[in-house]
């Protein structure tokens, strides 16, 4: 328009972004594709009966029955990801091997995080023990050191229960949770001292609490 003999244009622009060419390019779909063979008995080579005869913790030697559970699984995979658990069956076997001690439901996460699957924050919380006694009898590493991770942070080292921690800690190789209890030793020592007893302690741990207790003192000092 005209305004005092001068030409005013109004311009209005509009720009357009080009969506990413990326994001219609599919992911690789192998682990989507691995968990569709979970538990798949068509897809299996090999079946295991988990249940029937779990130990109880209080009393390994009083046995209580659970209602067995058949899990079906392909061969190789259990090979690559839990090598104690292939060794106790063959492809093609069709017997399903018994797996006793362990309750279904966690035979059943450990399965699952073979195929690819992931273990959640709250079925690590609440099962924590349970699993890191399954991954480490089957040889699942990965597993069972994010069940050892969980246990290390959920677990309140006290004087009344540290000892059986270190014990457990040490029979299951759980360095991070074994770490975590020698640093309580560290600066608990004169709390512990008279009300712990450590006769049953392995050889080989006591050097450990022996340098725990005198890293302590040297904090002291400092």
């Amino acid at each position: 328009y005209l305004n005092n003999g001068t030409l005013t244009l109004e311009i209005h622009l509009r720009t357009y972004k080009q969506g990413d060419p990326t994001s219609f390019v599919p992911s690789n779909s192998f682990c989507d594709n691995m968990l569709k063979g979970f538990n798949h008995e068509e897809m299996s080579d090999v079946a295991f009966e988990v249940g029937g005869e779990v130990e109880s913790a209080a009393n390994r030697r009083k046995r209580a029955k659970t209602t067995a559970t058949t899990f079906h699984a392909f061969h190789a995979i259990l090979r690559l990801n839990a090598p104690s658990l292939a060794d106790m069956c063959r492809p093609g076997d069709e017997a399903a091997v018994p797996i006793n001690g362990v309750e279904p439901e966690v035979f059943k996460m450990l399965l699952y995080f073979c195929y690819g699957g992931k273990v959640s924050e709250d079925e690590l919380e609440a099962n924590a023990k349970a699993i890191i006694e399954a991954a480490d009898r089957f040889e699942v590493i990965n597993l069972k050191l994010q069940a050892e991770a969980v246990l290390t942070e959920q677990t309140e080292v006290t004087v009344d229960n540290m000892l059986d921690n270190l014990l457990y800690a040490n029979s299951k190789n759980l360095a991070l949770f074994q770490e975590k209890i020698m640093d309580f030793v560290a600066e608990n020592g004169s709390k512990l001292l008279g009300n712990v007893s450590f006769d049953d302690v392995p050889s080989n741990l006591i050097s450990d609490i022996l340098t725990a207790f005198a890293q302590g003192k040297s904090l002291l000092v400092e």
